[in-house]
């Protein structure tokens, strides 16, 4: 049985778990939400599970200490889905952000919106052609950060997410934690996979996998963002090769046939029936 990322909420884990431990299945949990979530949504299977795959290297310790067998699985791309695509008139911006704007995060998890201060906020003053997409909760003033409307571009359909990664001149991402070295944002593989020049914030796990002007840019500052964009806005050729850089590292080393590769060489279920 093989069970990853947030569960909690959406069906049953308690009967679920009972389910697995009657049926006697050795239980791999591929812990997704780490470290942002380890307490909240991780430890509510991790003491059930076998074995268990964490974003996050830092945690590795932490399962070690509940006796669980551990390693590091990073997320990474389906280069199937996630490609360079024809370019869409409706997606075609300087500027796109395809993120939520999750409330939690404005309390005890703030790195994220101080991640939207950096990245976001200085770009949506009027100067510059954007267009975020996502919930509606970024123009919804009860989640703190909002943007106004004229640059909200809807909620997508996650398939249609590589025809605006590949139809806008500079994708921006969102990363929700600066504490681990092997953590990031799912769609930082998914954007570089597709092809698009990308501008994220600055953290240790993204300077730990890429590259710096060579797969990606990040920024450390509301500052440095602007400074990023209007360079790379004006030198197109300089933004075409660190995008096709970016895409040539992930597809060597960031699909997800080297995950599955990787989940099949960590773990061997007949240790545990």
């Amino acid at each position: 049985m093989f069970t990853t990322g947030w569960s909690v909420g959406i069906f049953e884990t308690d009967m679920f778990i009972n389910m697995v431990k009657k049926c006697k299945i050795p239980h791999v949990y591929w812990a997704a939400e780490d470290p942002v979530f380890f307490d909240e949504v991780s430890m509510v299977f991790a003491p059930h599970c076998d074995y268990i795959f964490t974003t996050a290297v830092e945690c590795k310790k932490k399962y070690k200490d509940l006796g669980k067998d551990t390693s590091t699985l990073l997320f990474g791309c389906n280069p199937k889905l996630f490609r360079k695509t024809p370019l869409k008139p409706e997606y075609k911006h300087d500027i796109v952000l395809v993120a939520n704007n999750y409330d939690w995060f404005s309390r005890d998890k703030g790195f994220r919106r101080k991640a939207i201060r950096h990245i976001l906020a200085p770009l949506v003053n009027g100067r510059y052609d954007i267009k975020v997409f996502g919930s509606d909760s970024w123009i919804n003033a009860k989640d703190g950060f909002t943007i106004d409307p004229k640059y909200y571009g809807g909620y997508v359909n996650y398939h249609q997410t590589p025809y605006i990664y590949s139809s806008a001149k500079i994708v921006l991402g969102i990363q929700s934690s600066n504490t681990s070295l092997t953590q990031t944002s799912v769609r930082t593989y998914e954007i570089l996979g597709s092809g698009a020049f990308h501008l994220t914030c600055y953290t240790p796990s993204i300077e730990n996998i890429f590259k710096n002007h060579e797969h990606l840019v990040w920024s450390n500052s509301s500052r440095e963002t602007i400074e990023l964009v209007e360079y790379y806005l004006n030198h197109p050729n300089e933004r075409e090769v660190i995008a096709k850089q970016g895409q040539e590292e992930v597809l060597s080393k960031h699909t997800y046939a080297h995950r599955l590769l990787q989940l099949e060489t960590d773990f061997n279920p007949k240790l545990y029936i």
